[in-house]
């Protein structure tokens, strides 16, 4: 069992480039001593004033490799956390030396870190879709493959690309309401350490009792039979255009059937947010830009109007897609010319 906060502890002291770059981003605007809070998960590390400043890669590592008292208490925390971890993966995957990260997706911050904290095995990622929507380095993607979709931007000739507008949708289908892994315990005589989540019964939590999209996932793969796997790529195919239509051009019925709830922050954290964003009556665009899926945060917003601005959004995505892939094209123009001169 892993997360990326248990992944983020491999490769913590000192903090890789994967580790630095995805902080940078989850931690936005927070302080470091937050930061530190979640790495552990302790409130009482007692840390600097120093740390009360907001978060940047290069203040973090300094101030991580000082001998202060609290920071001492942080690395320590951290290593004691990783080194269970380290057990429990060993119990889990043995001498193996390839490991494969199955995952929803999409950037993959995971399998990154891994690499870079636990070398000694080699990382890879199967996940549903993999995307760069983070807009950072990419070493993993080489070994990160995304079943249905590896696009970093949405295609509007791609249905299979709308799920890029509203990913929450994906991960409320595609995974159990379980906690995300924070910590694991100390090791018990025989037993490896276990993950916060692998309380008793917690593999009957797996598939819930309440109908709901992960149910309705599981009970379509139980009435698969042999003799339906050829229909499936048919199949698939109406699917997506149909997922496209409900995201991307819903009607009242789909908005209210895709209100989910809300989305975990994860990396320690036990807050949710919303999948659509609080915002004053005054401010109705920024609560639609905030959201998790803008197209239904429109229509909430906008009942009677917001189905007429649909085909603008739309415009604007088709524009932008259409920048990228020639920009796209001509940056790989641009290698292919360098790698003939060299």
């Amino acid at each position: 069992m892993v997360s990326r906060l248990v992944a983020a502890r491999t490769a913590f002291d000192p903090p890789s480039p994967g580790v630095l770059s995805e902080l940078g981003r989850e931690f936005s605007g927070r302080s470091m001593a937050e930061v530190a809070a979640a790495l552990a998960q302790r409130d009482d590390l007692d840390l600097p004033a120093s740390w009360n400043a907001s978060f940047r890669d290069s203040s973090f590592a300094t101030l991580l490799a000082s001998s202060e008292p609290g920071v001492a208490r942080l690395r320590a925390a951290v290593a004691e956390q990783d080194g269970r971890f380290r057990e429990h993966l060993a119990a889990s995957a043995g001498a193996a030396r390839h490991c494969v990260l199955i995952d929803t997706g999409l950037y993959g911050s995971t399998v990154r870190m891994l690499q870079e904290g636990i070398q000694e095995r080699t990382w890879s990622g199967l996940q549903f879709a993999r995307c760069n929507y983070k807009r950072l380095a990419t070493p993993h993607f080489k070994r990160t493959l995304g079943l249905s979709i590896e696009s970093d931007w949405y295609k509007p000739w791609d249905a299979r690309t709308s799920v890029l507008r509203f990913w929450h949708l994906i991960e409320a289908c595609l995974e159990p309401d379980l906690p995300s892994v924070r910590t694991f315990s100390q090791a018990t005589a025989g037993l490896p350490p276990r993950a916060n989540l692998q309380e008793d019964g917690w593999e009957a939590r797996i598939a819930p009792a309440q109908p709901g999209l992960f149910t309705g996932v599981l009970a379509h793969i139980d009435g698969l039979r042999s003799e339906s796997v050829h229909s499936i790529p048919e199949e698939a195919e109406r699917a997506w255009q149909a997922l496209k239509a409900a995201v991307i051009w819903p009607d009242d019925r789909a908005v209210e059937i895709l209100s989910l709830g809300g989305r975990s922050r994860d990396f320690g954290r036990v807050e949710l947010s919303a999948q659509y964003a609080d915002a004053r009556p005054s401010r109705p665009v920024k609560r639609i830009r905030d959201s998790l899926w803008r197209e239904g945060a429109l229509l909430r917003s906008f009942p009677r109007v917001g189905r007429l601005l649909l085909p603008l959004i739309e415009l604007v995505y088709t524009g932008r897609a259409l920048h990228m892939e020639a920009s796209t094209r001509l940056r790989r123009g641009r290698d292919t010319m360098g790698d003939v001169h060299v």
